[in-house]
């Protein structure tokens, strides 16, 4: 067996172990709380019981009506500051439970 002589960062590494093993999904998802909280603040993630990414959409349910109708004409901004956080256009759509 021939040895590679190349060297990888941990990042690297680590991206490619999940990628290969189908582990994205959840280190995604646990991503995507950590952005949300960071991007909305303790006050409108207070009132966000789930939020979860299927397909690239972003689902976040809201218990508060006044403020999913504020988290509504945000979306794209919302969408930018999340993909930002991530370091990654993963967010392409928002759905409002």
């Amino acid at each position: 067996m021939k040895r590679i002589n190349e060297t990888s960062s941990i990042k690297e590494v680590l991206n490619s172990f999940f990628n290969q093993k189908q582990i994205n999904q959840g280190v995604v998802n646990s991503k995507i709380g950590i952005a949300w909280k960071k991007t909305a603040g303790n006050q409108l993630s207070k009132y966000t019981k789930d939020i979860y990414l299927k397909k690239n959409t972003l689902f976040i349910r809201v218990s508060n009506p006044m403020l999913k109708e504020e988290i509504s004409y945000s979306k794209k901004k919302i969408i930018e500051l999340i993909n930002s956080e991530l370091e990654k256009d993963i967010v392409e759509k928002i759905v409002l439970l």
